[in-house]
């Protein structure tokens, strides 16, 4: 094709269409382009602020031990169990992921156990007892009964804030009911896990209460309906296959409780004493 048939060409184009579908379609790219652009920018910078307020979407399964060290002393330790979760992989239907996220702004250290109120709360609770379970189901320890519940303890006490589902034998719970014993028996592997101390104070508290709250309602024979579980334990028993022999990494660490005395009053913690100390 010769040079004067290229401009033939050229000239019979109807420019008066062409130039304008040309730039119709362009800037629709471009703008489609910008905005793709912007909310996916947008969103990573979400995720990195997300990230750096130590903010996670991760459900981690911990069991707790309370080893004897001596003199009636007892250092606390716990353990991550079962490979690491996010919410989307617990919770395959989108309004549960939903709700569970939801709950964790309404945790706090004097009340770390999700507020799972409701039908839909005791389908939560239900399903991670169920994950636990069935990943559990095969493990060579013998099984024996534990305790679990959901929480998500302050921010403004742990580094990464998240799911974590705890796991404790019913025995060692009944013991953190008295704040006298916890704050004097027992110790830690690291100075900055004090606050698992009180956290599991206020669960055991929060345990006697659902024990006299249900206590009841379970001796009836009668079968649960459906809407029955919208008042249920957030503290439920599983049978379990779990260690037993679990050691320290550290050597025992006694908290100085002075030292954190103000910062409880004023996330007006209740830390209450009962007559387990005498007991124990």
């Amino acid at each position: 094709m010769s040079l004067s048939d290229i401009v033939t060409w050229l000239v019979g184009l109807e420019w008066s269409r062409l130039v304008p579908e040309i730039l119709g379609k362009g800037l629709g790219f471009l703008l489609g382009f910008a905005v793709s652009w912007y909310f996916i920018f947008r969103k990573r910078i979400k995720d990195l602020q997300k990230f750096q307020h130590g903010d996670s979407d991760d459900v981690l399964f911990q069991v707790h031990y309370l080893l004897d060290v001596n003199a009636g002393q007892f250092q606390l330790v716990f353990r991550n169990v079962t490979t690491k979760l996010t919410v989307k992989n617990l919770y395959d239907n989108p309004a549960a992921r939903d709700l569970a996220k939801s709950l964790t702004d309404g945790t706090t250290l004097n009340d770390p156990i999700l507020p799972t109120h409701g039908t839909l709360g005791f389908e939560l609770v239900n399903d991670a007892a169920n994950y636990v379970c069935g990943s559990l189901a095969t493990t060579p320890h013998p099984k024996s009964v534990w305790l679990m519940c959901m929480t998500c303890e302050d921010r403004a006490v742990v580094r990464r804030r998240c799911i974590r589902c705890f796991l404790i034998r019913p025995g060692d719970l009944e013991k953190f009911t008295d704040w006298k014993w916890a704050s004097t028996y027992v110790r830690l592997e690291k100075p900055w896990h004090w606050f698992r101390i009180v956290a599991l104070h206020r669960i055991a508290r929060m345990w006697l209460s659902e024990n006299v709250r249900f206590s009841r309602i379970e001796r009836d024979d009668t079968m649960p309906l459906v809407d029955d579980h919208a008042e249920h334990r957030r503290i439920v028993k599983l049978s379990l296959g779990l260690s037993e022999t679990e050691l320290a990494v550290a050597e025992p660490y006694a908290v100085d409780w002075s030292q954190h005395a103000a910062a409880l009053s004023t996330w007006q913690v209740e830390l209450e004493n009962s007559e387990l100390a005498s007991r124990l």
